[in-house]
């Protein structure tokens, strides 16, 4: 919500290594819902060349913050001072770091929508929007029968991700990203194939399930990317899949989190089952520069 116009202006700086134990601060108060930013604060203390922090304060007091990441296009938002994050989208717009091509906004629906006031216009053309859903797992899931084949992606494992990344961003994105950017995409397949962080089932079907670990703190992990073949679809391989990967997962941290299309109801109905819970209302907007 909006704060009261009584308690000062808000004030914008770039934020920077010193800045680090405020930041950390400003976003443990909700660590499940910022598990993302927590983790790339974490990562590079503020101080990743090219990617830039911003920070709003009133009389002294962080009250929004936002993430610009110069190569992924990654625009992302925290706080709820709506006046702070649409002034912050001003800055954005307008910063030269932030060359991508392809821009994506994503954070709760409020700090989207409040971002997006000031963010567009400046070329960025807003291609798709999505109204999501922020979810939350804390206990392994019960019922389900261990699963040993889940394991981390390998080298041999290359032209199925290769093939399911692509099938899962054109149902998800109504885009291709062989034909948008195939030298980049490539890349990132060939990365997913050694991190460590993308985890599939293999059997005598052939490749049954793929998912991955965006982010991982002491208190939250994130899943993303979760997708079956359209073939094996309804035989509650992803629940079975999905379930393990969590359970291992809820081995190191507090919590399983992810987020989803709110029109997805199959989706939905998954996580449901497997006793996640809605923690907020979630928002991503996609946005190419000058019509591109």
């Amino acid at each position: 919500m909006a704060l009261h116009p009584g308690i000062g202006a808000p004030v914008l700086d770039p934020l920077g290594p010193r800045d680090v134990p405020e930041v950390l601060a400003f976003l443990e108060a909700d660590p499940v819902l910022h598990v993302y930013l927590i983790a790339l604060v974490l990562r590079d203390a503020l101080a990743r060349p090219n990617d830039a922090w911003w920070g709003a304060r009133r009389h002294g007091r962080l009250t929004a913050l936002l993430y610009l990441g110069a190569h992924s296009g990654a625009v992302l938002p925290a706080g709820e001072d709506e006046d702070a994050l649409r002034e912050l989208g001003e800055t954005a717009a307008r910063e030269r770091a932030l060359r991508a091509p392809r821009l994506q906004v994503i954070g709760t629906r409020d700090a989207v929508r409040a971002l997006r006031a000031g963010f567009e216009g400046d070329g960025a053309v807003l291609r798709l929007d999505r109204s999501q859903v922020y979810m939350a797992l804390d206990r392994p899931p019960a019922g389900l029968a261990p699963l040993p084949e889940l394991r981390p992606a390998r080298r041999e494992d290359y032209a199925f991700l290769y093939r399911a990344g692509a099938e899962l961003r054109a149902e998800e994105l109504l885009e291709d990203p062989r034909e948008v950017d195939p030298v980049a995409y490539a890349r990132r397949v060939e990365e997913e194939c050694r991190d460590g962080w993308t985890w599939v089932w293999r059997d005598a079907r052939g490749m049954c399930f793929r998912a991955g670990i965006s982010a991982i703190t002491r208190t939250a992990a994130q899943v993303s990317g979760v997708w079956v073949p359209p073939a094996l679809r309804g035989r509650g391989l992803a629940r079975r899949a999905l379930g393990e990967l969590c359970s291992r997962l809820l081995a190191r941290t507090g919590h399983v989190c992810l987020f989803v299309n709110d029109f997805n109801a199959p989706a939905l109905a998954l996580y449901r089952r497997l006793d996640f819970r809605e923690r907020a209302a979630w928002a991503s907007a996609f946005y190419v520069r000058d019509g591109r």
